[in-house]
């Protein structure tokens, strides 16, 4: 499973304000949907490491699938 995700990368639209700023943020709940969506995998939103993505913009996560396995990905975030 982390070779099927390891370096892809996972993209949102969304509503954005002046400056890049999010009405809301994109959650790590978002991103494990997705990840089951676009590969297929299930993951433990708990098991993703990232900071919290309040802005438009590219991001570095972690995804940790086991004990000692772990795939990094991005997260893009743009505008509508």
């Amino acid at each position: 499973a982390a070779e099927k995700i390891k370096g892809k990368t996972i993209r949102f639209s969304v509503a954005a304000g002046q400056g890049g700023r999010l009405f809301g943020s994109v959650t790590t709940k978002e991103i494990a949907e997705k990840i089951k969506k676009e590969f297929g995998i299930d993951v433990d939103k708990k098991k993703i490491k990232m900071d919290s993505v309040k802005a438009l913009g590219s991001f570095p996560a972690e995804i940790r699938l086991m004990e000692g396995v772990a795939a990094k990905i991005t997260v893009v975030v743009k505008s509508l």
